[in-house]
């Protein structure tokens, strides 16, 4: 006889596991290779008729150990804790950055290589917001994402050393 399966529980581990590591839906969806829909359907916990494929690269990307998801899933196992930082979060952060990532609400980022020959440099950028997403008329939250979208485009056009597109300033 096939165990109960907890849809739910095992939502809430991998939502709790993705914020203590820090991480957004899209981050994590990103790392586990998988689309953002199925991150976001299996944190909802929505009922599924078998065991998709996706399970497995979400846990890997959490630092679970195999069988894991299953493991919480079935109800026999407790998620483990995220992997130790080596470091504070902020540890070597000018005040005003710290102050301004503890305010508001993070809605993605990106990491821009700008190495050059002999240099070791990357551009991070967090695009935070003072109103959560969720709070967002649906018109201010395209706006907010067409910004970003722009943004990070002009971003990578500098990493690659392509001259601007005036059309998107």
């Amino acid at each position: 006889m096939e165990s109960r399966r907890d849809w739910t529980r095992l939502g809430r581990a991998i939502r709790s596991a993705r914020e203590e590591l820090g991480m957004t839906q899209a981050a994590l969806a990103k790392a586990a290779g998988v689309a953002r829909q199925t991150l976001r359907s299996l944190e909802a916990g929505e009922d599924r008729g078998r065991i998709p494929p996706s399970l497995g690269k979400v846990e890997s990307a959490l630092g679970w150990p195999s069988g894991h998801a299953m493991r919480t899933l079935e109800g026999r196992d407790e998620p483990p804790a995220p992997p130790a930082q080596t470091r504070p979060p902020y540890e070597g952060m000018p005040l005003r950055v710290i102050k301004e990532l503890t305010d508001g609400q993070v809605l993605d980022s990106e990491v821009v290589d700008l190495t050059k020959p002999g240099s070791s440099s990357r551009l991070v950028v967090v695009y935070m917001s003072d109103a959560p997403a969720a709070e967002m008329d649906p018109e201010q939250l395209r706006a907010e994402i067409e910004e970003w979208t722009r943004v990070q485009r002009a971003m990578r056009r500098i990493a690659e050393n392509e001259p601007p597109n005036v059309n998107e300033a």
